[in-house]
């Protein structure tokens, strides 16, 4: 038997299970920014040309890059 004092114990069922939990943390949370800026898009399709577009505001209308119509979302 290896001889362990408590504080070493209790030192390695602390540590590691917050080491893992931390690395998990870090990994979503850089995993999500890429997706973040996707998510905040607004997808719009012409009426006049029928050019579809995206851009990332928030707004309902915007216009088309192309002709310069006002377009409502299709979807945001």
């Amino acid at each position: 038997m290896i001889p362990l004092d408590i504080g070493a114990v209790l030192v390695v069922f602390v540590s590691v299970p917050l080491l893992i939990t931390a690395t998990l943390a870090l990994y979503y949370n850089l995993r999500t920014i890429h997706h973040s800026a996707r998510e905040r898009e607004s997808i719009y399709k012409c009426a006049d040309c029928g050019h579809v577009y995206a851009f990332a505001r928030n707004r309902p209308m915007d216009r088309c890059p192309r002709c310069g119509h006002l377009n409502e979302a299709v979807r945001t």
